[in-house]
């Protein structure tokens, strides 16, 4: 933001930026995304590109899913988004709470909504089924079994949906994410994308700055500027003075 106010004598405000810029979406679309923060790795760049992510939900999502465990459910969550795989739902119910995620149970969150939706759980039965999950306390999990499939044969649901509902949930135990946490990330995320997508040159040099210890990130850096012809440019000195560019090389 610095950089930008000197180079280009504007005065940036990351916590006012609009959430629908088609430029930070085309960024991530292809990709564009070293430097960025959470969405840098060589794999999100390419779950980011098969995604082609449009709105913020598909971001906060994809935060989430990216980690171990969830990995395997990012396959799917793009077919759906793609609409190469149709998106179902266990239960009619249901759909409230997924639609946005396509159908896949991604958020600590969407359990809690269902459970009281599907079996009527109290916001703190909710909240305890929640916590075992989010701590992989088995044992309690275990001790709501009962209650969940009770609950929702009650309201009308199938015993064997119900079943295989909460045997998904088990295996959703191991990795389950906080909404709000991957929320949070993904605004920052967002944030950083902007700023690569609007102002390159001034970005990748306060990378380049913060990084200068590190001559791994120099590289890594240096090396996306010369693939996306991004001038780096010295911030103390006028745009069109400055001789301090990434040439053919890469130097």
């Amino acid at each position: 933001v610095e950089n930008i106010r000197r180079t280009k004598g504007v005065d940036v405000d990351v916590d006012t930026i609009p959430i629908d810029d088609k430029k930070t979406y085309d960024l991530y679309c292809e990709g564009r995304t070293l430097g960025t923060f959470q969405f840098e790795s060589d794999g999100m760049q390419k779950y980011l590109r098969e995604l082609k992510p449009t709105v913020f939900e598909d971001l906060i999502a994809m935060n989430a899913l990216y980690r171990p465990g969830p990995m395997d459910y990012i396959p799917s969550f793009v077919a759906r988004k793609r609409g190469e795989e149709p998106i179902t739902y266990d239960l009619p119910a249901m759909e409230e709470f997924l639609k946005e995620t396509y159908g896949v149970t991604v958020y600590q969150e969407q359990v809690m909504l269902i459970s009281q939706k599907v079996a009527g759980f109290s916001k703190g039965k909710a909240d305890k089924l929640r916590k075992a999950m989010g701590k992989k306390k088995i044992d309690i999990l275990q001790s709501l079994y009962g209650e969940f499939i009770e609950g929702g044969k009650k309201n009308g649901h199938p015993e064997e949906v119900l079943k295989k509902i909460w045997k998904d949930w088990e295996k959703f135990a191991s990795y389950a994410f906080n909404k709000s946490h991957a929320t949070c990330y993904a605004w920052v995320s967002y944030q950083t994308g902007w700023l690569k997508a609007h102002y390159p040159s001034e970005f990748q040099a306060a990378n380049l700055s913060m990084n200068k210890n590190n001559m791994t990130e120099i590289q890594a850096i240096m090396a996306d500027c010369k693939k996306h012809r991004i001038k780096v440019l010295n911030p103390d000195v006028n745009e069109s003075e400055s001789n301090f560019t990434v040439n053919k090389n890469g130097d």
